[in-house]
């Protein structure tokens, strides 16, 4: 019997208001640079690779044009098996990494999933940069054709640190330490093909988002992601077109939370390096550069921007002590205003994570301890903002089984239907789980050659993060 815990890629890990890693919590802090002096324009063309598919598997036409549910990308995780009395060497990760696809149809049920096909890079999967906030999947453009994935090489910030280790790491300068390059590629979904659309050394890229024309490409770049660590004159907010052309730094700095028209929304915390106070500011960055602050809170939460660019959801998180036993999770307008309340559960040890809106923007999903809710944007109930408890059109639709371990939610994402919910699940060992959200029937979703429990001798390993492209 197969059984292995999901591998977390890069001990990297952002709580949306900052970088946390072993021992301490610190915030992100990207102080306003000065400008980059311009770059050489051939240095940002882009370089188009070929995807060969290897292990190529039929997959099912429902229509002309392609599977109406589209296709779902995801990676596939397997360590390296030792017979005993052998054990692995400590510290040192031999697991493999793919990335493979699957159809969509079969994903909400109407065929058999088939194996799935893998997806050749020019990277090794294990070099994705991961973080609480940037699971790791693929970013996908409105049109559903581009996807985007951030490439960074495990270096001495993100492979963690032993307590020793660390406090002998606080003390190191930046100079000193071992960094790896970034590097923000393009996936074209219709020709299989990967293009490098910009490279920086010792740096990190970070919360790429696409605009809603698809015409621009935002992303954070930072010589570090511990706030002791001083920013640098080239680090803050990129755009770049998809062809490569016409990169910029716009200044600013932040976490990108999407686009608002043709502004880009920051998450900027003013108090870097605190594990107490929150104290944030969301800000509207123009493409001409200009700054604009919309509103500042002290909350301890997660945002996440709808899609039409027109608020915010705001979930409460959590600190390693646990944070407030009670989290709330609201509809806030751009000017931080409640606009509605999803409910306030009791919660003492854990942020309510995930949470994702629909693709049409009426409904949300969100995960607290072992529960995942599905509610409606508007809410036809006549309560007030600050109404204690789970409102009665916050639904419950499933539940985690937590028998023998505490049960996590990776991530979750709809069909673009809006009628089915897609998670990844770990309950003693990951998987996906799809919920149909009209007739409430949850079922595991079965993949060939990826169960854990069945003696497979072509078995491919553990699913892993996930992006479903629609």
């Amino acid at each position: 019997m197969k059984r292995s815990l999901i591998l977390l890629v890069v001990s990297v890990l952002f709580l949306g208001l900052g970088c946390m890693v072993h021992y301490s919590v610190f915030n992100v802090t990207l102080e306003t640079p000065t400008p980059l002096p311009q770059s050489d324009p051939d240095s940002s063309l882009p370089v188009t690779i070929a995807a060969e598919n290897n292990n190529p598997t039929a997959m099912p036409t429902l229509v002309e044009n392609g599977d109406p549910f589209g296709e779902l990308y995801f990676s596939i995780v397997k360590p390296r098996e030792y017979a005993p009395p052998a054990t692995p060497p400590p510290g040192v990760d031999e697991s493999t990494m793919r990335l493979a696809r699957l159809p969509g149809s079969c994903v909400v049920g109407l065929v058999a999933c088939p194996a799935p096909e893998i997806v050749t890079t020019p990277f090794d999967m294990k070099d994705v940069l991961t973080t609480d906030s940037d699971s790791g999947a693929l970013t996908w453009s409105p049109d559903g054709r581009y996807g985007l994935l951030v490439i960074h090489p495990q270096d001495e910030i993100t492979r963690g640190w032993t307590t020793e280790e660390w406090e002998k790491f606080i003390k190191t300068d930046l100079h000193d330490l071992e960094i790896s390059s970034s590097s923000l590629f393009l996936f074209d979904a219709e020709q299989d093909t990967w293009s490098e659309l910009y490279r920086a050394d010792r740096k990190f890229f970070y919360s790429p988002r696409w605009s809603p024309d698809g015409q621009w490409i935002a992303f954070s770049v930072a010589s570090s992601l511990l706030s002791f660590h001083p920013s640098k004159e080239d680090d803050g907010v990129y755009v770049v077109h998809p062809d490569g052309s016409g990169l910029q730094r716009l200044g600013g700095k932040g976490y990108i939370l999407g686009w608002v028209g043709k502004s880009i929304l920051l998450l900027r915390y003013l108090n870097s390096g605190s594990s107490v106070d929150f104290s944030h500011v969301i800000e509207k960055l123009n493409i001409d550069g200009q700054l604009t602050p919309l509103f500042e809170s002290s909350r301890l939460a997660h945002y996440v921007l709808a899609p039409d660019g027109s608020s915010l959801l705001a979930a409460d998180g959590a600190t390693r002590e646990g944070g407030s036993p009670q989290k709330a999770v609201d509809l806030l307008a751009l000017d931080g205003s409640v606009i509605r309340s999803f409910g306030t559960y009791s919660n003492n040890s854990s942020a309510v994570v995930p949470i994702v809106w629909s693709p049409d923007g009426s409904q949300i999903a969100f995960a607290n301890l072992r529960r995942l809710y599905v509610a409606p944007r508007i809410s036809q109930l006549d309560l007030s903002a600050d109404t204690f408890g789970i409102p009665p059109d916050t639904i419950e639709v499933y539940e985690a089984d937590d028998k023998f371990i505490s049960p996590e939610y990776v991530d979750i994402q709809f069909s673009h239907d809006n009628k089915h919910l897609l998670m990844q699940v770990y309950e003693g060992f990951p998987h996906f789980v799809v919920v149909s959200l009209e007739s409430g029937q949850s079922t595991p979703l079965a993949i060939p050659h990826m169960d854990p429990f069945t003696a497979d001798d072509n078995y491919l390993g553990d699913p892993a993060f996930f992006s479903w492209r629609q």
